[in-house]
């Protein structure tokens, strides 16, 4: 469940894809250097994300990156899940649907399903606008619970 260093830099580079000015190119290099990422490790992780559509990639020597869409329709999940892969807090998974080894599921499987839905939920309404606007923060605060009289 682990979030690794190749989801976080998804997450930053596709930030500063953000911040570039509209239509304009940002080179692998000017990131890399910024946040201190290896540009090979970079670039490996562009890939994925030009792959998957979310970033258009220009080769040549005023080639660069930038973003498919605006800013506001990237969410972090989107960003991670084609990192990552989806991120599951349950490692009780396997092909014969046993928790166990045996049969059926383990006592604490519902716990972990839960969580998975949670942080998928958490980082699917959180998109590179928010982050950028700096609207993160009080997003995971419990409900408030009314007081009855």
């Amino acid at each position: 469940m682990k979030l690794t260093t190749k989801g976080r830099y998804a997450v930053l580079a596709l930030t500063e894809l953000a911040l570039a000015k509209e239509n304009s190119l940002v080179k692998i290099t000017e990131i890399a250097v910024r946040q201190n990422i290896s540009s090979t490790y970079l670039e490996q992780i562009l890939l994925l994300l030009k792959n998957s559509d979310l970033i258009i990639g220009v080769r040549g020597p005023n080639g660069g990156y930038k973003l498919s869409t605006s800013p506001e329709n990237i969410m972090i999940s989107d960003i991670v899940n084609i990192v990552e892969g989806r991120m599951e807090a349950k490692g009780c998974v396997s092909k014969s649907g046993s928790c166990t080894g045996v049969s059926g599921r383990c006592l604490t499987h519902d716990l972990w399903d839960e969580l998975s839905r949670h942080i998928e939920l958490f980082l699917g309404q959180i998109s590179l606008k928010d982050i950028i606007a700096g609207n993160v923060l009080g997003r995971s605060s419990p409900p408030k619970v009314l007081e009855l009289k």
